[in-house]
């Protein structure tokens, strides 16, 4: 099982993700089935998170492992560290709460949570 399969099986929330277009990011980075990238909390810019996603469809299955987005795409998420997830993520995440996927410093994407999915 891959990455974005495990995500898929049991993710933590459910999200819509707007990539933010290179121009605005000075960074050349889009949303990439496969590819690990962190996630942000809107208003606390000096964390970002290990965070797992994966991408899905209209019909809310898998994209292709490789699959390259651009635009708004349905994503589920998966917080990597057990223990970080009972004590940071569980509070902050509620459904709007809105947030960056990052890469470093850059901003690549917009999201929002919407919905929660699996709480310990």
């Amino acid at each position: 099982m891959n990455v974005e399969e495990w995500v898929y099986e049991r993710p933590d929330f459910a999200a819509s993700l707007q990539s933010i277009p290179q121009p605005e990011t000075g960074f050349r980075c889009s949303l990439r089935q496969g590819i690990k990238l962190d996630l942000m909390y809107e208003g606390d810019e000096s964390s970002a998170w290990m965070i797992y996603y994966a991408l899905l469809d209209e019909e809310n299955r898998l994209l292709p492992n490789g699959a390259l987005y651009q635009g708004e795409v349905k994503a589920y998420f998966r917080v990597l560290n057990p223990e970080l997830r009972a004590k940071v993520h569980q509070q902050r995440i509620n459904p709007g709460m809105r947030f960056f996927v990052v890469v470093g410093s850059h901003k690549v994407a917009e999201g929002i949570v919407t919905e929660v999915l699996y709480k310990n």
